[in-house]
C-alpha cells in the first residue's frame, strides 16, 4: 500500500499493511527538530502518511480599530500585511502581524505575544467581550466576507498534487464553531448567553457556522480525504453542559458535517476536542463523525472507547501528551505505543512497520 491507501485503509476500518502514526511539535519542539535533524520538513523526515493541505491566507482585512481602541499596543498595517502562519505547518490559520509582537486575524481575533515571540502562548484580546455587547454588536459585527470571489480556485490542484505524491490530504480546520465564537466574544461570556442571553449565543454561532461550513464544503469539493474539524469543549474532568452542547453546538456541527459530505461522499469527518467529553460521543456519531482525536489517556480511557463505539468510529492519538510524551523515556514511548495498538487497534501481520513507528515516535518523544 502507499502512504494515502494506508490511512485511509486505516480510517475506513480496514486493515492496512503498516500502523499510520502522527507527530506534531509545537514551535520550541520544532526549532529543536530542525538543529538535530538538519531537515525543515517534519513530514518528511518522519514519512507520515498525509500532508496539510494549506488554508488560503486572507485578502483583505477589515479596519477593527474601533474594536480596541485603548485596549492594545498596536494594530496591524493593513496595508503592508507581513503574514504569520500558526505553529503547525499547513494548519489552519493566518495571521497579521503588528510591530508590538502582536498579530490579528480575519476574524479579529487579536493575539498579545511576550519576548521572543512564542507561538503557541500569547494572550487574547476579545473584540466583542463584556456585558456592554448587543445583539445589534453581534448582527453587525465585521464578518469575514469568505463568499464573494473564489479565492479557492487552486485548492483542487494543490490536493491533487499531494495525491500525486501518494499521501492522503488532510484539512485541519482549527476553531470550527464554538472556539471561534469565543475567540469573538471572550470565553465566559458566551457560555453566559448559552444561559441567559441564547438570543445572543445563536446569532454569533450561526453566523461563524455558516462561514466554516461553507470553507469546509469548499474544501471537500476539492477533493480532500481528512476535514479535521476542532472544537475543545471538555475539561480534564468533564466537559460543558452536554445539554447545552447539544442546543447550541450539535445542531451547527451537523450541517456543517452534512454539507461536508454532500460536497464529497468521500471525505472523512475527524473532530477533535482535547479532554472530556464521552457524554456527547453518540451524538458526534450520530451527525456523521468519523474520527475522534486526540483521546487523551489523562482524561479518557481508550480500551472502554473501543469497545463502545469501536466498530462506528476510528480513533486517532491515544499516547498521553501531556505526560508521556513530554517526560516519559523511549521505553515509556514505546509501551504507550505498543498499548494503543493493543487497545485500538488488530494485531498488523507488518512487524517491521510496527517497530519502525514505535522508534519514530520514542525517538521524538525523548526530545
Amino acid at each position: 500500500m502507499n502512504h494515502c491507501e494506508c490511512l485511509l485503509t486505516a480510517l475506513r476500518h480496514q486493515e492496512p499493511d503498516h500502523v499510520p502514526y502522527d507527530i506534531k511539535l509545537t514551535a520550541p519542539k520544532f526549532n529543536e527538530f530542525v538543529q538535530r535533524t538538519g531537515a525543515t520538513d517534519p513530514f518528511a523526515y518522519f514519512d507520515l502518511d498525509y500532508r496539510y493541505v494549506p488554508v488560503m491566507p486572507p485578502r483583505i482585512l477589515p479596519d477593527f480599530s474601533p474594536y480596541f481602541q485603548g485596549r492594545v499596543p498596536d494594530w496591524p498595517d493593513l496595508n503592508a500585511p507581513t503574514l504569520l502562519q500558526t505553529s503547525r505547518p499547513g494548519a489552519a490559520g493566518y495571521f497579521v502581524m503588528g510591530e508590538h509582537n502582536t498579530a490579528m486575524n480575519e476574524w479579529c481575533e487579536y493575539r498579545i505575544y511576550g519576548e521572543p515571540i512564542e507561538l503557541n502562548y500569547h494572550r487574547k484580546v476579545h473584540p466583542l467581550q463584556g456585558g456592554s455587547c448587543t445583539l445589534t454588536d453581534v448582527g453587525c459585527y465585521p464578518y469575514p466576507g469568505l463568499f464573494a470571489g473564489d479565492p479557492y480556485g487552486g485548492l483542487a490542484e494543490t490536493v491533487d498534487h499531494i495525491h500525486a505524491e501518494r499521501l492522503a490530504a488532510v484539512l485541519s480546520w482549527e476553531m470550527t464553531v464554538f472556539e471561534k465564537a469565543w475567540r469573538i466574544r471572550g470565553l465566559e461570556d458566551p457560555m453566559m448567553d448559552f444561559a441567559s442571553n441564547p438570543e445572543m449565543a445563536e446569532c454569533l454561532l450561526d453566523e461563524v457556522a455558516r462561514r466554516t461550513g461553507y470553507l469546509a464544503m469548499r474544501y471537500a469539493q476539492s477533493g480532500v480525504d481528512v476535514i479535521q474539524l476542532c472544537d475543545d469543549i471538555g475539561s480534564q474532568n468533564a466537559m460543558m453542559s452536554p445539554r447545552m452542547w447539544r442546543r447550541f453546538l450539535k445542531p451547527r456541527l451537523a450541517k456543517i458535517i452534512v454539507d461536508i459530505k454532500a460536497a464529497n461522499r468521500q471525505s472523512l469527518v475527524c473532530y477533535h476536542s482535547d479532554g472530556k467529553f464521552a457524554p456527547v460521543i453518540p451524538d458526534l456519531i450520530e451527525i456523521g463523525v468519523d474520527i475522534l482525536n486526540p483521546i487523551q489517556p489523562e482524561a479518557m480511557d481508550l480500551a472502554e472507547l473501543k469497545k463502545q463505539f469501536g466498530d462506528r468510529l476510528c480513533f486517532w492519538g491515544g499516547i498521553g501528551v501531556q505526560t508521556t510524551m513530554p517526560f516519559g523515556t523511549p521505553d515509556d514511548v514505546r509501551a504507550a505505543a505498543h498499548k494503543v495498538i493493543a487497545d485500538a487497534g488488530k494485531a498488523y501481520p507488518n512487524r517491521a512497520a510496527i517497530t519502525r513507528t514505535l522508534a519514530l515516535n520514542a525517538d521524538t518523544g525523548s526530545t
